[in-house]
């Protein structure tokens, strides 16, 4: 095999001495453009050979490639040796350029190869030697024979290669400085999510490492995988079909938020070019040589239209559904910066990609209709499903970027008119009142709203805690509830509008009446101070379990973790307008909310809006405050209940929010990673 490719390119390089110089310089190129990538090309080539395990080994001045896939052919060998002349077949095999092991010039000046019975040695010096005409020569094209002192030198390492089920050896020696230290920093165990055959690598330098890939097959379109290695175990979620696929990972029952650096295209291989998503996406993707960046051609375009048609019928099917699988993969695919702004970005993948999903599109998503903001989410799902207002489950909310990417793709924010019909046969909570009758008043007040399309009969006037209509408010001779006016006048923020409005449904008699003004509110009244006992003691429950809770987490999401943590059942609904950001159980199984506050030292003064203090009195010791603080290394949490009848809440007007500036704060303390 060996003298059979040998003679021709000798023969060549003597014939065309000027062209193996050029392909030196080509070689040169190509190094630079794979620099730190030589590691994963070898990988690439060991699973298109059906190896299962890849070895990376330092043994003195030598480095050690070595798989156990099938021995080289004739033909794979001279596609190693010659430049764009693999036999490879695009999609049947990761690489088919054929020019990817010519990275490796970069880590040595002298190649060993020993596959089968190939022995084979590449080194500029004995080639030069060969073509003396050529003004310079490439490191990677003439092969020649291993020389017995040279194998000597190996000889230890390869047999015991050999006995561990290594097939196939690479030897780099006459090391480049600084080369094979970077190619080892920078392995990227998730070059594994999306080969065929490789389930471990081992990486042995001064310390070893291994990684290995567990695929565990969850549907016909799901698979679960675990990337292990010494220090941490990954888990990624990877939804496939038509050779295309994204993947996600999970952080426990959550999506990990990934960086630019790890939320990458993949053409079987990372590349450098992000996805826009908290999620990799991969496909047979056009590259350039280098295979860092993709090209924007026709059959990346494709395979855009590929993927894209692998997510758009799991969103429209996750968007109605309250299952955890169905939200952790709208968190992966909902977009970590507006798609809007993409037409204003320079064109890469990322642009591209957005632009193929709004114009794949579905029917599903232009008639979906998302919360309008002046609605809070739990009366906005009851007046919507009366209404046969097509709508996403509440949790969609929570999701960041969710909504926007909506948007973008054709739905739109529901109208009044739309969900108004709802009001004949639907009472709202206090807090929907206040915000149908404080969407209203600035409607009407800008000139947007007829009185015509305002119903007296809408049960949106409450009269103590019992809800009214416009006569019946009237009829009974009665002020407004106190809160309810007083978050009509935070929401609406028109001075003397819910007057007005009243003033044109009935008459100025009855809008004096109804309407007092909000200087005269009884709730500012003082209240007690929390004793230390009511504060921690009971509030949790059971020990916590293992916690890690990381700094760049928010803090609705760090007290999330830490109730999880001592067996509280409860999710985050701080994006619904509810008056509270966690809701759920405890461990005796009673409901609690938690509003959640987040404090730069104790005693500094924090907010709480009409919405939020009316609900903390409506639910008492249902209620829970949460004060957080975060440190370098520490979260504390100070718990207190029953808030609005425990702390001293001053009434400040910036729109009317209750201020609070002196509550106890002797936290629990958790460990940040």
């Amino acid at each position: 095999m060996l003298e059979l490719v040998r003679r021709s390119l000798v023969e060549e390089a003597k014939r065309s001495p000027g062209l193996l110089s050029d392909l030196a310089g080509l070689e040169h190129y190509i190094a630079e453009s794979y620099d730190a990538r030589s590691f994963v090309e070898l990988l690439q080539n060991a699973d298109d050979a059906g190896a299962t395990r890849f070895v990376v080994e330092r043994v003195g001045d030598f480095v050690l490639v070595a798989n156990d896939g099938r021995p080289f052919t004739p033909s794979d060998f001279e596609s190693l040796c010659r430049s764009a002349t693999s036999q490879k077949q695009r999609g049947q095999s990761i690489g088919f350029r054929g020019i990817g092991f010519k990275s490796v010039v970069g880590l040595a000046r002298t190649i060993h190869l020993i596959s089968g019975k190939l022995e084979a040695t590449f080194s500029r010096e004995r080639t030069a030697q060969e073509v003396p005409a050529a003004t310079r020569v490439p490191l990677v094209r003439i092969p020649h024979p291993l020389l017995t002192a040279d194998r000597q030198h190996i000889a230890d390492a390869l047999d015991r290669l050999a006995q561990d089920g290594m097939r196939t050896v690479f030897v780099f020696s006459d090391l480049l400085a600084g080369g094979v230290e970077k190619e080892f920093e920078a392995f990227d165990s998730t070059s594994l999510l999306f080969i065929r055959h490789v389930r471990q690598v081992e990486l042995r330098t001064t310390t070893q490492a291994i990684v290995t890939v567990r695929r565990e097959q969850l549907d016909a379109n799901t698979l679960h995988i675990r990337l292990t290695d010494c220090d941490s175990v990954a888990s990624w979620m990877v939804v496939q079909d038509d050779a295309v696929a994204v993947a996600y990972r999970m952080d426990g029952d959550n999506i990990a938020k990934l960086d630019d650096q790890q939320a990458v295209v993949h053409a079987f291989l990372p590349t450098n070019e992000s996805t826009g998503i908290n999620a990799k996406i991969h496909g047979d993707f056009s590259t350039d040589p280098s295979r860092t960046r993709v090209v924007l051609d026709e059959r990346t375009s494709n395979n855009m239209r590929l993927v894209a048609k692998l997510v758009m019928p799991r969103v429209v099917k996750a968007i109605r559904e309250t299952g955890k699988t169905s939200q952790q993969f709208l968190a992966a695919v909902a977009p970590t910066v507006d798609p809007r702004m993409a037409a204003f970005q320079r064109k890469c993948f990322k642009t591209e990609w957005f632009d193929v999903l709004r114009r794949i599109g579905t029917p599903e998503l232009t008639s979906l209709r998302l919360r309008p903001a002046w609605l809070n989410a739990a009366d906005f799902e009851r007046l919507a499903t009366v209404a046969g207002v097509i709508i996403p489950a509440r949790h969609c909310e929570s999701i960041e970027g969710l909504t926007s990417f909506l948007r973008f793709l054709g739905a739109k924010e529901a109208s009044f008119d739309e969900l108004s019909p709802a009001l004949d046969t639907v009472t709202p909570t206090l807090t929907g009142a206040a915000d149908v009758v404080a969407h209203l008043v600035t409607g009407y007040s800008t000139k947007q709203i007829s009185t015509s399309r305002i119903q007296r009969s809408w049960n949106l006037w409450p009269i103590g805690d019992s809800p009214a209509s416009c006569d019946e408010a009237v009829k009974s001779q009665k002020s407004l509830n106190r809160d309810f006016v007083d978050m009509v006048s935070e929401k609406a923020a028109m001075p003397g509008g819910l007057n007005r409005l009243i003033r044109e449904l009935a008459d100025q008699d009855a809008a004096n009446l109804l309407s007092p003004d909000p200087a005269h509110s009884s709730a500012a009244q003082s209240k007690k101070a929390t004793d230390r006992s009511d504060r921690q003691n009971g509030i949790l429950g059971k020990a916590a379990d293992a916690l890690s809770l990381k700094k760049w987490r928010g803090a609705e999401q760090q007290v999330l973790e830490v109730l999880k943590a001592h067996g509280w059942n409860v999710e985050d609904v701080s994006r619904q307008n509810v008056g509270y950001d966690i809701e759920g159980t405890n461990p005796n199984g009673d409901t609690i909310c938690v509003e959640v506050k987040s404090v730069d030292h104790p005693g500094q003064p924090f907010t709480l809006t009409s919405n939020e203090e009316a609900v903390a009195r409506q639910k008492g010791m249902t209620y829970l405050l949460a004060v957080v603080r975060q440190a370098n290394t520490q979260l504390e949490i100070a718990f207190i209940p029953d808030p609005a009848n425990r702390l001293e809440l001053t009434r400040q007007c910036r729109q009317w929010v209750w201020e609070c500036s002196s509550y106890p704060f002797e936290p629990e303390r958790y460990p940040l990673q």
